[in-house]
């Protein structure tokens, strides 16, 4: 019997079920597909792969970033979860999973016109406690609208371009978009942020991780990461998983002092489409 690909409506009460019992075995790994759909976020599109009735597989593509996030049990299942997502939505500028799915789904969007435009290794980390208090999470609260430009500025850092002109608007509605956003203040300026999609099952993800080039080396950015974590533990997480790359030894030494553990390879995967 053939693999097929189903269109999954997540607004159906009986299907968001079904979606959640079936990522819930592999949630560390999915976190971008089960925060999304908890969360409900915007231009969001599933498709399953079934195979004898049963799900094997199952692709998320997201407009805000135009980007897919292929999940399942083998890597085969993997390349025709994104040829079909490609076809039915080209405009890809991201693909975001473990390294054994992201490399051949990758491959796949080669063969359709694709390149990737980056270096998309990320070492892959997890954590199942509560991290110890840290040195200036006093100086860490929720983001306001008042800090909205200050965050934007940071999150050019991750992009390696801080001295870019003003503000934006497309910047400023992103940073919007962010339903769980910490920031730490120091006299009186957004110094460092770290961000959540939001709680899955019981697992999510940190994302977003900023600090200014002046500001660091204090532990502002261990600070941001801890009050965030607890802040998802009063919601019911239970697990955090964050992806750095490869070559930021900085990072994952914040993140190891946070209990974090290296356990896999993730792809963040830049796509442009050849002309």
């Amino acid at each position: 019997m053939a693999l097929r690909i189903e269109k999954v409506d997540h607004e159906d009460l009986a299907m968001r079920e079904r979606l959640f019992a079936f990522l819930a075995p592999h949630e560390a790994y999915c976190l971008f597909i089960t925060g999304n759909l908890k969360n409900d976020f915007p231009e969001s599109h599933l498709y399953a792969a079934v195979l004898r009735d049963k799900w094997i597989g199952l692709a998320g593509y997201y407009g805000r970033p135009k980007s897919v996030i292929p999940f399942a049990t083998d890597p085969d299942t993997a390349r025709v979860l994104a040829r079909h997502v490609a076809d039915r939505h080209p405009d890809i500028d991201f693909l975001n999973a473990m390294a054994s799915l992201a490399e051949p789904a990758c491959d796949e969007l080669v063969r359709l016109g694709y390149r990737v435009a980056n270096d998309p290794r990320q070492v892959f980390m997890q954590s199942d406690s509560e991290p110890a208090p840290q040195q200036h999470e006093e100086l860490v609260r929720a983001m306001e609208p008042a800090d909205h430009e200050g965050t934007v500025k940071l999150l050019r850092y991750i992009q390696d371009r801080p001295q870019e002109p003003p503000v934006t608007k497309e910047e400023l509605r992103k940073v919007r978009m962010s339903p769980f956003r910490r920031v730490l203040v120091a006299n009186g300026q957004v110094v460092s942020t770290a961000s959540t999609n939001g709680l899955g099952i019981a697992a999510f993800q940190i994302l977003g991780v900023a600090t200014a080039l002046a500001h660091r080396g204090k532990g502002y950015a261990r600070a941001v990461c801890a009050s965030l974590m607890r802040e998802m533990w009063r919601e019911g997480a239970r697990q955090a998983i964050i992806f750095t790359p490869t070559d930021n030894q900085p990072a994952q030494r914040c993140y190891k002092g946070l209990g974090f553990q290296a356990t896999g390879d993730f792809w963040v995967a830049k796509l442009e489409r050849q002309t």
